[in-house]
């Protein structure tokens, strides 16, 4: 732009006048939506039916050592054959993903399935993932969603995918972190939306004495994530009997539970006998009941522990003798020793230990 200077030589002189440019507007991110009558509205579908649904992550928690896996196992050939559940309601026929960080194929889920009536030909073992970038291969986690999607595309029968346990396949991610496992379980999610398969995480419980749904180990994102969240129990009054308990149900009634026993064959293979009769006890009602025995217990053996070394010192090994045919553990009575301050003493070179308050 040229610009005419004022005064005499306003004819000759003149000077440029650069434009300022025009400001910049900030780049806004925008929403991207869609409207709610553009939706198809659709039924859950169901694995199980209202336990599981298909096309959603659950969870499956409880103890070491209560046959979380012979569970799963069971529910495998279920799904395998297409075999109903305990309740009669419907079973859908397909292939199962076992990812399974703790048992041995050969020895133990293998023999599990078969005695379990599993059409084993359907059922497969993850064991790694290809490494692209070095080559070879490399132990599967959370992350390898991609590996799970084409495994699914090459055999689209799947229904279930089993993750035994959740916390082995994490890769580095701190468990107790909200932000770092809800980033690792959402692609997760989208994925079983995406396939409609039903994807089923085993966690251990924690050691707290809180409700049910604080109970599983590590962060409360993986039971927000989770649609479903049941918990595996011992009953009350067999030790063969477990309880499958709803802690959570995002997408059916929770109102009862599903009983089974621990039977085993011949080669003594733990497998499945469904009860058919539903489990009116609820999570906390039977996390409750653990704890509030295992205190009466310690309790118990308190007061009876002091009434016994009230007037002076016992042997230990007197008193060990005593709570045995009492009926206290050796664990109680430590327990109960420790909440009470007991004090030990040697009583000599060659004689035992002890104990008085």
């Amino acid at each position: 732009m040229v610009e005419r200077l004022p005064g005499r030589c306003a004819d000759v002189m003149t000077r440029i006048v650069v434009a300022s440019p025009a400001p910049i507007s900030p780049i806004v991110p925008r929403i991207t939506s869609t409207r709610a009558s553009d939706v198809e509205p659709k039924p859950i579908a169901w694995l199980w039916e209202p336990h599981f649904a298909l096309g959603k992550f659950s969870m499956i928690v409880g103890d070491p050592g209560l046959s979380k896996s012979t569970l799963t196992a069971c529910m495998a050939a279920h799904v395998s054959c297409g075999r109903s559940w305990p309740d009669q309601s419907y079973c859908p026929a397909g292939e199962v993903l076992l990812v399974n960080a703790e048992d041995d194929p050969a020895d133990t889920t293998r023999p599990r399935l078969d005695a379990a009536g599993a059409a084993v030909e359907r059922i497969h073992f993850l064991e790694a993932v290809s490494d692209v970038q070095r080559g070879g291969t490399r132990s599967f986690n959370l992350g390898d969603v991609e590996a799970v999607d084409d495994f699914i595309d090459r055999h689209p029968d799947v229904r279930v995918v089993v993750i035994d346990p959740i916390s082995a396949y994490l890769a580095g991610v701190d468990s107790h972190k909200n932000a770092d496992v809800r980033g690792v379980l959402a692609p997760m999610s989208a994925l079983a939306a995406k396939r409609g398969v039903a994807v089923i995480g085993v966690s251990h419980l924690n050691k707290g004495q809180t409700a049910a749904i604080y109970r599983s180990s590590g962060s409360l994102a993986f039971v927000a994530a989770a649609r479903s969240v049941y918990l595996l129990a011992k009953s009350d009054d067999a030790p063969e009997r477990r309880l499958l308990l709803p802690i959570k149900n995002n997408l059916g009634p929770d109102t009862h539970g599903i009983g089974y026993s621990l039977r085993t064959t011949e080669e003594n293979v733990p497998y499945v006998e469904w009860s058919s009769d539903p489990v009116q006890q609820t999570a906390d009602e039977i996390l409750r009941s653990g704890s509030d025995e295992q205190r009466t217990a310690t309790e118990d053996c308190m007061e009876w522990l002091g009434i016994v070394l009230s007037s002076a010192g016992v042997k230990a090994s007197d008193v060990m003798r005593a709570a045995e045919e009492h009926g206290f553990t050796p664990k109680t009575l430590r327990r109960a020793r420790e909440k009470l301050g007991v004090r030990t003493d040697k009583a000599g070179v060659r004689d035992g230990w002890i104990w008085s308050l």
